[in-house]
């Protein structure tokens, strides 16, 4: 009878620490949202329209359904290739950066924010 108590406890917490987590996805969002601040994301990027680069919807959109879409969106921020402009011109992708450096954490998250902005 203990056990059960114990598993019941234990039960009880998980869901209660899950009841919490919209509050840590919140700060998951706000740490995104400085980190592309920091890095002028939004120079080239807006959350649902295009400006110089696609808008964040819109790569959303691109990489819906797709297992490896949190790797693909750390890898394009993270590699400085090349990318086209709107106007047609090509330029290196400026490469995220973290503090510490290359925090692999930081960039998760603000790959899976990227990914996460749907239309309204």
């Amino acid at each position: 009878m203990k056990r059960f108590a114990g598993l019941l406890t234990t039960a009880a917490f998980s869901l209660t620490a899950a009841g919490f987590s919209s509050s840590v996805l919140a700060l998951d969002v706000e740490a995104a949202k400085d980190l592309a601040e920091q890095n002028n994301c939004k120079q080239c990027h807006s959350l649902r329209k295009d400006k110089d680069g696609p808008s964040f919807m819109k790569t959303a959109e691109k990489y819906a359904g797709k297992a490896n879409a949190v790797d693909e969106v750390v890898k394009h921020i993270t590699s400085g290739k090349d990318v086209k402009l709107a106007d047609g011109s090509s330029e290196k992708h400026k490469i995220a950066k973290t503090m510490p450096a290359n925090d692999a954490a930081q960039l998760k998250n603000l790959a899976e924010y990227i990914l996460s902005i749907q239309a309204k």
